[in-house]
């Protein structure tokens, strides 16, 4: 092996991962259930760079579309996990879940011990 030959390190895994730019939210999905979102929760995107996410969700409170959080953090990429991490209220946070990527749809899936929810985003 060269010492040009670094196509293994995360850095150039991300680099190059389809992961890479900016998804909007379309759907949510609680134990199986499809769940209705609000146009104002479809405004929620995340954003991955080559060396960070960000992930930020929207609301509607009363009758207005608020933030409802804004994650900002690194991740990882292997196979088809993925591993976000930030913090949140001075604690490090690290969530493992699987996602795919088919026609410009991703979808990441979280299993909070047996509980499973999926976000789908469209790539913007």
């Amino acid at each position: 092996m060269s010492s040009d030959d670094d196509s293994s390190t995360p850095q150039n895994q991300a680099a190059t991962s389809k992961l890479i730019g900016t998804w909007g939210q379309i759907s949510f999905t609680q134990q199986g259930e499809a769940m209705t979102i609000t146009d104002c929760e479809k405004r929620s995107t995340i954003e991955f760079t080559s060396v960070s996410y960000t992930d930020i969700g929207y609301a509607p409170v009363n009758t207005d579309c608020q933030i409802d959080y804004q994650d900002v953090g690194t991740w990882k990429e292997e196979n088809n996990t993925l591993t976000l991490t930030y913090v949140d209220e001075g604690e490090t946070i690290i969530d493992v879940t699987t996602f795919t990527i088919v026609d410009d749809i991703l979808t990441i899936e979280y299993n909070d011990e047996g509980f499973k929810t999926e976000f789908g985003y469209k790539k913007q």
